[in-house]
Formats: C-alpha cells, structure tokens, sequence
C-alpha cells in the first residue's frame, strides 16, 4: 500500500517546482519586453571591429579555430553569424538575450537549491525570484547584453560558468548511475566551452568549491573532503588549459611583475604615460571593487567610461580608504563565517570577490573600470542584498514587484543609451568629459549624420584633451577625423595641414598616410599621393581604404596592372568587396587587363549589393557577352527591362542578342 504522506510530499514538491518555473517565465517576459525594442538597435563601440569589421571572420574556417586560443568559441560563434546572417545586428542582440535569459534561469535553479538551517522552503523561493529578479532586469546589466561583443564573451563565459556549477551540483545529487555519468560528462563539456570564451572561467574551480561548502556540505569539513578528488580533477583541468591557451611566459611575467599594458587609445589613465604597471593598476582595483558594489545600489549615473584616474601611489586617499573598507568587508566577511559556517551573506560576498578577481587584482588592463566585468560576479551580491532585503522587510511581495517594476524602468531608460553613435557617445562626453575618445567618437557620430561643421569642434577638443595628457598618450584618430571633417567642407588645405601635423607626433600612424595620400590625390598630386599610400600599406598591408584609393591612383595613373593587383587583394583578404565604388573600381581594372573572370566576379557582387543598378547590369551583361555566354547576358539586359520597361540601351542589346 502507498504511503499517503510519500505521495502528498511527491505532489507538493512538483507542484512547487511548476510554480517556480512559472514565476520565472513572468521575470523572462518581462526581461524580453523591456529589452524588445533594444534588438533593433545598430552596433555601437567595440562591437565593430570585433564584429563587423573583424578580418578572421572572414578568412579562418570553423575547423580551423578549434582550441587555439582563449575566446575560440566566441570567435567560432561569429564566424557562423558572420557566414549565414552577416553579422545581423538584430541576430547578434537576439543571441546576447538568449543568453541572458538562460544564465537568468540558471541563476534561479541554483538560488533554488540554498539550503540554511533557519530558513524555510518558501523564504528560499521568495530569495531564488528577487535574485533572479534582479540579476534580469538591473540595469547595470545593460552594460553586458546591449554590448553585443562582451554579450558573447562576458555573458557566454557566464552562462557556461552556471552550467558547469549546476552539473557538479547535480552530479553530486544524482542516484541513478546513467545520470551520474551524463552530469559528469556535462561538466567538463561546459568547463572546456567556459575556458574557451573568455579568461574568466579560470575561477570555475573556486566557485564550484565555494558552493560546495555553501550549498552541499554546508560548513562541514568532513561532508566537503568527499568530493576533495573532484575539486582538485577540476582545479587541475583548469589550470592545463590555461596553460595551453596562455602559455607558461603569461603566467611567469605575471608572478614576477613584468607584466605592462598601454592605455586603450584616448582612455587617459595617468598623466605623461600610457603605459600601466601591475602595480598601478592593483592599488588602483580597490576603489574600483567598492564602484562595482555600489552601481547595484545606486545605478543612476551608470557609463561605459568613467573619468577615473590610475591611484598615484598607495597613500594616495583615493587607494588607502577604499584599501580600508575592503579590509573591513573581509573581517566582516570572517564574522558571519564565525557565526555561521554557511552563512548566506558570506556567501555572497565571497561569489562577487572570486569572480571579480581575474579583473580588479594583478592582471593589469587597458582599461581602468568597466562595468560589463561584474556580470557573473553580480549574482552574489545581488543575492546577498535579495538576502538582506527578505530577512529585513515586511510586504515581500509588494517590495519585490515594486522593485522589479523600478528597474524594469531603469533598464529601458539605460538601454537608449545603445540607440545610435549620437547618443551612445553624448552619454560619454557628458558623464566622463574628461576622455579624449569620448569628443572624438561623438565628432564621429555627427560625421555619420552628414553634420561636418559641428564635428570639428569636438575632434579639436579630443585633440586638446589628449595633449593636456602628455605627449606620451598616443592618439591620432582626432587627427584623422579632423582632416576628414575639413575635407568635407572643403577645407582641402587645412585638412592637409592637420594631418601633417599628425605625421609629426605619429609618423608611421597608415591611416594618417593614407588620408594624406587621398587628399592629395584630390589635389591631382599623383606622385606623393602614391607615395604616402604605398607606405601606409606597407605599416599596415590590410588597411581597407588605402586599398582602395591607392587601386584608384594607380587607374587614374594608367597603371591598371597594379590597380587590378591592389584590388584583388582588398577584396579577398579585407572587407572591401562590402564597398561598391570598390568592387566597380574592381572590375574596370579586370576589364582593362582581360581578366574577364573577375571583372563578373567583382559586378555580380556589386549586384547583390546594389540589385537595381542598372549600368552595373548592362556592364555584366556587355561582359557576358564577350565571353560569349549569351544565355547570362540576355539575363542581365532582361533584369533591367524588369525595373525599367523603356531602357533602350538594353532593348537594343536584346535585340542583337536575337539576331545572333
């Protein structure tokens, strides 16, 4: 006879377990609505030249990334993007959303699993919602979703990070032997997949020990000795890995303090200097680590760059008071530990620590801050202040849903900040008016909406900003864009007067060549034109519109030879076979040469970019025609009837074709 009780607790425990499921389908459909009309955003930032404009996607194959470097997974996921939907935006941010709403149910079904001596089971489940609450719709999450390149490296890692905690979680709770097994297998896939995303799976191993002690043994020593063997399998694993990918002078360099990094370009860090030093950039991490717990309290004057400064020296009040309420947290941290060996605050903090610590410790960065780099580690402190906020309120239920409905607001507010260039870089230049990148890149947003008088000002102020910085700073785009900009309103001398005072601060910078070179040609100065983009090409062999206007010098020169050569090159190993005035450029000097295969190559791509081109058609069309494969021309001259009925030019070649 069955136990009533036994079947009563069977029910109870799954009707739970769909309530929870519930209740997480409302948080994702809330994250979805508030993130919808940020899918249709363009790319913004780094994500262009990781993305759009990144050459590898183009030249490597799938097989051929397999295990070669840290982030081959990430790279494997836009080669595909790249070869099927071309790098969509609306695709890459569609993906980045998915990934956030898979790591958001990941987060629920660990939080789910707490257990703690004085806490009941629907005290458990209010925490795993506000948590996962939280960890959904904060805004600060903005900065790793809406950031499409750190969404697929950042948030992938993550999302492989919680899937290979969960696996060992449930290895451990597994009866079956089958499902042993496959969660066995299912944690070291995950572990690879994670060690192939981004650096900071390395702290995998710790994590998993961390909820182990937390989660399973629960503060005792002897319960947590039992899967010893697994940590250190794990902890070994991880280390061989990274020791593959980054190899033993990475690892070397670092222990013994060798380790400098230059300054991201325009991102001034330290006065006269570029260069960062692990030991500037350690005593600079502790008031960093106190801003990263602060935005998940205060996420109102949130930015992807912030006016901060590398500390000048340990004294330095700016590195000794948050060095001394760091301490303070981690005596705090030893208290509740004392208290309670499994206290879920200690936990907490200890998950943010460990995950932030790849980042704010000795590995020094490009960059000062960014807060895209709290992504995992904001699971445990949110669940830390979900925690505090449950144990320390009344009318659960109404805080929560308030909070949600804040942030759900804050998150949409944030997120317009990724709606264009424009607004993306005014948010920059308000926030941080101090960075040279920020007046550079918002000259350029406005050089994007054809505004070129009102552009300058900006790139002036870059260029003031960076000087102010010391001459060691090396920043030249201002250069650059400021001569583009006067060029464009035709300011030919003053644009050429820029650049060449660019050339002075950087003189082996190709792009400044190469816009040198293209005013020039402007000016029907054939020979320097050539001449300062034949050397831009030789600093930087790939670099696209050098490529490109030099394959136009070299026409217009009467070289078609080397036009056709320069060209080839730009369209298969660059991405110059995007630009139509390229391609055409293309094939004019495939058809000057008699290389009649390429010259259709070079006009059926311009084609497919530009369908209702009609002297691109009849031009395919004349070619196909010479070379005799009539049933291609006739196409052609056919397709333009098809947009224009009357083009005689095309009757009258149908009509040759006819008597042929």
């Amino acid at each position: 006879m069955v136990n009533s009780s036994s079947i009563f607790k069977f029910c109870a425990k799954h009707i739970a377990l769909y309530k929870n499921f519930i209740i997480y389908c409302i948080l994702a459909l809330i994250t979805l609505l508030v993130y919808w009309r940020s899918l249709y955003y363009p790319f913004q930032f780094d994500d262009l030249p990781n993305i759009v404009n990144y050459l590898n996607l183009k030249s490597t194959t799938l097989n051929s990334l397999f295990f070669t470097h840290s982030r081959w997974f990430c790279t494997a996921l836009n080669r595909f993007l790249y070869q099927h939907y071309q790098s969509d935006p609306f695709i890459c941010r569609a993906i980045n959303l998915a990934i956030h709403l898979t790591s958001g149910l990941l987060v629920f079904a660990l939080i789910s699993k707490f257990k703690s001596k004085n806490t009941q089971l629907n005290q458990i489940n209010y925490l795993a919602v506000l948590t996962t609450g939280l960890f959904l719709l904060h805004p600060v999450q903005t900065q790793t979703i809406s950031y499409v390149i750190q969404g697929q490296l950042e948030g992938l890692a993550s999302l492989f990070m919680l899937s290979t905690i969960l696996a060992f979680y449930y290895y451990t709770q597994a009866k079956h032997v089958f499902l042993k097994i496959l969660n066995f297998v299912c944690l070291f896939i995950f572990l690879i997949l994670a060690t192939s995303t981004k650096e900071i799976a390395i702290v995998t191993p710790i994590l998993i020990l961390l909820v182990d002690w937390f989660w399973l043994a629960q503060g005792d020593l002897d319960s947590l000795k039992k899967r010893l063997w697994m940590h250190l399998t794990l902890l070994i694993t991880t280390g061989i890995i990274y020791f593959y990918y980054l190899k033993p002078a990475f690892f070397w360099k670092l222990i013994t303090w060798q380790q400098t990094v230059i300054c991201n370009d325009g991102n001034i860090l330290a006065a006269n200097s570029n260069l960062i030093s692990q030991y500037s950039f350690l005593i600079s991490q502790f008031k960093v680590i106190l801003h990263y717990l602060a935005i998940f309290i205060w996420p109102f004057d949130l930015c992807v760059e912030y006016d901060w400064q590398l500390c000048p020296s340990f004294w330095a009040i700016d590195c000794w008071l948050p060095f001394l309420i760091l301490i303070i947290l981690g005596f705090l941290i030893l208290y509740l530990l004392k208290k309670n060996h499994a206290h879920p605050i200690a936990f907490g903090l200890l998950w943010f620590l460990i995950c932030i610590l790849p980042r704010s410790s000795l590995i020094a960065s490009g960059e000062l801050l960014v807060d895209y780099k709290t992504y995992l580690a904001s699971v445990g402190w949110l669940f830390t202040l979900a925690y505090i906020i449950l144990r320390y309120t009344s009318l659960r239920q109404l805080f929560i849903l308030s909070l949600i409905a804040l942030l759900a607001f804050l998150t949409i507010k944030r997120n317009h900040v990724w709606s264009s260039s424009r607004a993306f870089w005014q948010d920059v230049i308000t926030k941080a008016p101090q960075k040279a990148r920020g007046f550079n890149n918002y000259g350029m947003a406005l050089v994007e909406e054809g505004l070129y008088e009102q552009s300058i000002f900006y790139f002036k102020q870059a260029i003031t900003l960076n000087k102010r910085s010391g001459t060691n700073n090396i920043y030249w785009d201002p250069y650059k864009n400021l001569a583009n900009a006067y060029a464009m309103t035709n300011q030919i001398d003053r644009a050429i007067d820029i650049i060449k005072q660019g050339l002075v601060i950087y003189p082996t910078n190709a792009s400044l060549h190469n816009n040198l070179g293209a005013l020039l040609l402007h000016q029907n100065d054939y020979l320097n034109s050539i001449k300062h983009l034949e050397l831009a090409l030789k600093i930087n062999p790939k670099l696209e519109q050098a490529l490109y206007t030099l394959g136009k010098a070299y026409l217009i020169t009467n070289q078609p030879e080397l036009a056709w050569q320069i060209l080839q090159r730009g369209c298969l190993e660059t991405h110059l076979d995007r630009n139509p005035a390229a391609l055409e450029l293309y094939a004019q000097a495939s058809i000057k040469t008699h290389k009649f295969q390429d010259a259709i190559w070079a006009l059926q791509k311009l084609v497919t970019l530009q369908p209702n081109n009609l002297m691109t058609l009849f031009n395919l069309g004349s070619v196909h025609y010479f070379m005799k494969n009539i049933p291609a021309a006739r196409k052609c001259y056919q397709k333009i009837l098809e947009i224009d009925p009357h083009n005689q030019p095309a009757q009258a070649k149908l009509k040759l074709l006819s008597c042929n």
